[in-house]
C-alpha cells in the first residue's frame, strides 16, 4: 500500500511541476553522464550471446586471485587485507557505438587491484581500488578514463547496500554543482577474470593532481609549510601520517570522546617530512583553539579566519539533506592550499537517504549538528544564518523535489538494460534472507520499490528541513543561564 501511495505522490509531483531538469535553466558546471553521453544505436550485427552495453565496459584480468577482503587473527578479530595483485585492464568506451569485450580497447594498461572499503568490503558485491602502473610495476602511471583527469588511482564502487544503484552518482553530481570539488564519476559494467560483476561507479579517488581533481600548490619537501589533504576516519596503520591536534589533546576529539576518530594526512604522502607534519598539526590546532575560544566568531582571529566558510556550509547542507550519517565522522576529507583556507569535500553516499543499517537516518531530525567541528561552528549565529540562506536558495534549484525526482528518472532511463543485467547476478539481495536494514520492513523487495523509497525519502526530508531549518538558530542563541550566578544558585 505504501508504494502505491508513493507512486501516486510522485505522479502528482511530476504533473504539478512539469518543468524538467533541462528546462529549469540551471547552469551545469559538471559532466552528467546520463544527460551528456551520446545516444547510441542498438547493435544488429550479433546475437544475445555477445555481451553488449551502451555504457563504458571494464575487463580486468588478474595474475593471482584478488585477495580476500579481511585477514583473521587467532583471537577471532579481523583486519583489512590491503594486499594488491597485478592485473591487466581493458577499458572500452566507444563514443558512437555500444561496447563489447571483442572490441579494440580505448585504454589497455597494467594495474594493481585490491578490494576496498571498510564494512562494505564484506558485501558479496565488493568494491575495488585500481592503481595503474608502468609495465615494470615499479612506477605509477596516470591514465584518463572517459574524459576524467588522468591519474593512477581510481575507485570502483559496487553498489550493493544501495538497491537503487544510483545514490553515489546522484549525490556526487549534486555536490559537484554546489561545491568547489566533488569526485567525478562514470557508470560502467565490469568483468573480472571472465566473470560479470555487474554495474559499478568509476570514481575519482580524492587526492592532489597537478592537472585536476583537488587543485592547489604542489608540496616542496624542502619547506616545512605545505598544501595538504587530511582525512577524518578510523586510525590508520602508519603513525607518521596520524595527527595529534588540539582537539584530541583537549578531549574534544579522539579516544576520550566516544565515537570520534583520527585525522590522518593523505597528502603529502611519500615525500612527507616530520617538519611538514608538525606544520599541519600546528595549523589545524590553531584553528581548533580559535573554534572553541571566547572570540570564536571573530572574522580576524576566530575560526572564520582559518576556513572557507562557504565550503563548510555547503558540506553541511548536502550531507544534512541526504541524511548521510557518516559525514564529518568517517571518510571525511579536508584540504588546504598553502595560500588559502581549509576546505571540505564529500565522500560516500552509499547509506544516504535512509539507507543505513541501524535506524540512524530517519528524516525527522538533524544529523550534522553535533558532528566534529560543526558542533562549535553552529554556536555562531552568522554560520547558522549562512546555512539557512543557502539551503533556501538551493531548495529552489538543485535540491528541489522536481529536480531530484526527474534526475532519478532520467538516470534510470539512461542505465536501461544495465540495471537488468546487474540484477541477473545480484537480484537475490532483495530476498528477506539478505535483509541488511533494520527492521526488516525497511528493505525493498524489488528495484521499483527501492526507487520509490528513495523518492519518498527525498520528499520527506525536504519537508522536514523546510519546516525546521530555522531552528538551527537556537544552537547559537545566548542561553538564559548566563543570567544566573551558579556559585550561589541565584541571580547575580
Amino acid at each position: 500500500m505504501k508504494y502505491k501511495i508513493i507512486s501516486i505522490l510522485c505522479i502528482i509531483l511530476m504533473v504539478l511541476l512539469p518543468m524538467g531538469v533541462r528546462m529549469l535553466g540551471l547552469p551545469q558546471n559538471r559532466y552528467h553522464q546520463h544527460l551528456q553521453a551520446q545516444e547510441k544505436p542498438k547493435c544488429t550485427t550479433h546475437g544475445k550471446e555477445t555481451f553488449c552495453t551502451h555504457i563504458p565496459l571494464i575487463n580486468i584480468t588478474t595474475k593471482e586471485t584478488v585477495p580476500a577482503p579481511f585477514l583473521y587473527n587467532e583471537d577471532g578479530s579481523r583486519t583489512l587485507n590491503n594486499k594488491m595483485v597485478q592485473a591487466s585492464v581493458q577499458y572500452f568506451d566507444n563514443q558512437e557505438y555500444n561496447n563489447h569485450l571483442t572490441d579494440t580497447p580505448t585504454v589497455s594498461e597494467h594495474a594493481l587491484i585490491r578490494t576496498r572499503g571498510r564494512s562494505s568490503r564484506g558485501f558479496d558485491k565488493q568494491g575495488y581500488l585500481l592503481k595503474f602502473m608502468e609495465a615494470d610495476f615499479l612506477n605509477n602511471k596516470k591514465v584518463s578514463l572517459s574524459g576524467m583527469t588522468a591519474d593512477s588511482d581510481w575507485v570502483l564502487h559496487g553498489p550493493f547496500l544501495d538497491k537503487t544503484l544510483i545514490r553515489n552518482y546522484l549525490c556526487y553530481n549534486l555536490a559537484g554543482e554546489i561545491m568547489d570539488y566533488s569526485p567525478n564519476v562514470r557508470f560502467c559494467e565490469i568483468f573480472i577474470n571472465g566473470t560479470y560483476k555487474g554495474l559499478y561507479l568509476l570514481t575519482e579517488k580524492i587526492e592532489y593532481n597537478d592537472e585536476g581533481r583537488i587543485k592547489f600548490t604542489e608540496t616542496d619537501p624542502d619547506l616545512p609549510a605545505t598544501s595538504y589533504i587530511v582525512k577524518l576516519d578510523e586510525e590508520g596503520e602508519n603513525p607518521l601520517y596520524s595527527l595529534n591536534t588540539f582537539s584530541e589533546y583537549s578531549g574534544k576529539n579522539g579516544p576520550r570522546k566516544r565515537g570520534s576518530n583520527k585525522l590522518e594526512i593523505i597528502y603529502p604522502n611519500k615525500t612527507l617530512t616530520l617538519e611538514q607534519k608538525e606544520y599541519i598539526e600546528a595549523e589545524i590546532s590553531r584553528f581548533e583553539k580559535a573554534l572553541v575560544s571566547f572570540d570564536s566568531a571573530d572574522k580576524n582571529y576566530g575560526y572564520p579566519s582559518f576556513i572557507d566558510t562557504a565550503s563548510f556550509v555547503d558540506y553541511f547542507i548536502i550531507n544534512e539533506f541526504t541524511m548521510n550519517s557518516d559525514a564529518a565522522r568517517l571518510s571525511t576529507f579536508f584540504y588546504k592550499d598553502i595560500t588559502g583556507k581549509l576546505k571540505i569535500t564529500v565522500w560516500d553516499f552509499n547509506s544516504a537517504f535512509d539507507n543505513y543499517l541501524p535506524v540512524m537516518s530517519e528524516p525527522h531530525y538533524f544529523m550534522m549538528t553535533d558532528k566534529f567541528w560543526y558542533e562549535y561552528m553552529l554556536r555562531d549565529q552568522d554560520f547558522s544564518n549562512k546555512i539557512i540562506y543557502r539551503y533556501n536558495a538551493l531548495r529552489k534549484t538543485y535540491l528541489s523535489d522536481e529536480y531530484l525526482v526527474e534526475y532519478i528518472d532520467e538516470t534510470i532511463a539512461y542505465l536501461g538494460d544495465a540495471i537488468d543485467r546487474n540484477y541477473e547476478v545480484w537480484g537475490y539481495s532483495f530476498s528477506q534472507e539478505e535483509d541488511m536494514l533494520i527492521p526488516t520492513e525497511r528493505n525493498p523487495r524489488n528495484f521499483e520499490e527501492a526507487v520509490a523509497d528513495l523518492k519518498q525519502s527525498i520528499i520527506k526530508r525536504g519537508e522536514f528541513l523546510d519546516a525546521n531549518i530555522e531552528t538551527l538558530k537556537s544552537l547559537s542563541h545566548d542561553s538564559i543561564n548566563k543570567q544566573f550566578n551558579h556559585d550561589v544558585g541565584g541571580r547575580s
